[in-house]
């Protein structure tokens, strides 16, 4: 795991790797086992302060306590959706903000976690990226998303599912995904097993390689929201690569993980959710053991010119999709009372700080 941020120097604990972790228990007078006794307390119980951890002897938790805090960021602000969704600003270390979901569903529950602080990829339909990019997140604040999303969970439920698709595109941050998702997926850690973690990306098909290098199967995931290159390139105006180039890594990941990747399309109505797009995915997707991730737009106020597409619409692409031979599945809107869209609550509470 990374032990460092982009700013040159650990700014809490949880950007400590183990091999730095137990050398700064060392410094300030613990033994080796102890730093093993630490990282169980933050990341199996959960505890967010020193005083905490009380197998530690009140010296070193003292000496640790003045050196670095055990997590960098905060909690600034939870909005609750009627259907149990809770969006959560989250203020770093350098009161940089950005945004964390938790989805329950059944005995589901999902937590969407954040990259980056801000978004490089200018989807146009995405609030995420109206103001750009600020920079990457450090592994530490990649991992204490999950470690605040536990402690806003009530009494008996757990996480059951981990899904890296909020702010930022994950590719572009990719050592610090790769070490945080080490420290999540580790027994010693947060244990949480690799096929419950999916990873959403807009494209980079040699980062995609890249990352089927990890020792870890993720799941992967796609989002592709046009198979015609003009119309994608409209949508995410940075993309370089043509939908093909994307299949084609999509089939190497899925060749050296086995596991099936998803591809993502918000639908827009009159964009992108026509028959004769529907007819351009089944071309490009035939054959291909994949699952088509069909999401309705959630409209963002600061995007007045797009709209979302009827039911009836994603309902007859769906169906097309499927007769096409595709594995379809329709993401039901989450959250809609409660600044659902991505980057949303961000932006607003961006708007009072201002």
């Amino acid at each position: 795991m990374s032990a460092r941020s982009e700013r040159g120097a650990a700014t809490a604990l949880t950007d400590l790797d183990d091999h730095a972790l137990t050398a700064h228990v060392v410094a300030h007078g613990g033994q080796p086992f102890q730093a093993r006794q630490l990282a169980h307390w933050v990341y199996r119980h959960g505890a967010a302060t020193f005083a905490q951890c009380r197998n530690l002897p009140r010296q070193l938790r003292d000496s640790l306590q003045r050196s670095l805090p055990v997590r960098g960021s905060v909690v600034a602000a939870v909005d609750t959706a009627a259907d149990g969704t809770r969006k959560a600003l989250v203020r770093l270390a350098d009161r940089e903000q950005i945004e964390m979901v938790l989805i329950p569903d059944g005995e589901r529950t999902t937590l969407c976690v954040s990259t980056q602080a801000g978004c490089p990829v200018g989807c146009v339909f995405c609030a995420s990226g109206l103001a750009g990019v600020r920079r990457n997140l450090s592994a530490g604040e990649i991992v204490e998303q999950v470690l605040h999303a536990r402690d806003l969970l009530p009494e008996g439920r757990q996480l059951t599912n981990l899904v890296v698709m909020g702010m930022g595109e994950p590719m572009l941050n990719l050592d610090n995904l790769l070490a945080a998702l080490t420290r999540i997926h580790d027994p010693a850690g947060i244990d949480f097993g690799a096929r419950r973690i999916t990873v959403s990306t807009s494209g980079y098909p040699d980062r995609i390689r890249r990352f089927a290098d990890a020792e870890h199967a993720y799941n992967l995931a796609i989002s592709l929201h046009a198979a015609d290159a003009t119309l994608r390139r409209r949508l995410v105006p940075t993309a370089r690569h043509a939908p093909e180039e994307l299949v084609a890594a999509a089939r190497d990941y899925f060749a050296r993980k086995k596991r099936e990747v998803t591809f993502e399309v918000v639908l827009l109505a009159g964009v992108n959710d026509r028959p004769a797009d529907a007819a351009a995915m089944i071309r490009l997707l035939r054959g291909f053991p994949c699952t088509v991730n069909l999401i309705p737009w959630n409209p963002v106020d600061e995007i007045a010119e797009l709209a979302p597409p009827t039911a009836a619409a994603v309902d007859s692409f769906a169906d097309t999709l499927r007769t096409g031979g595709l594995n379809v599945t329709v993401r039901r809107q989450r959250g809609a009372d409660r600044s659902a869209a991505c980057g949303q609550l961000r932006l607003r509470h961006a708007r009072v700080d201002s």
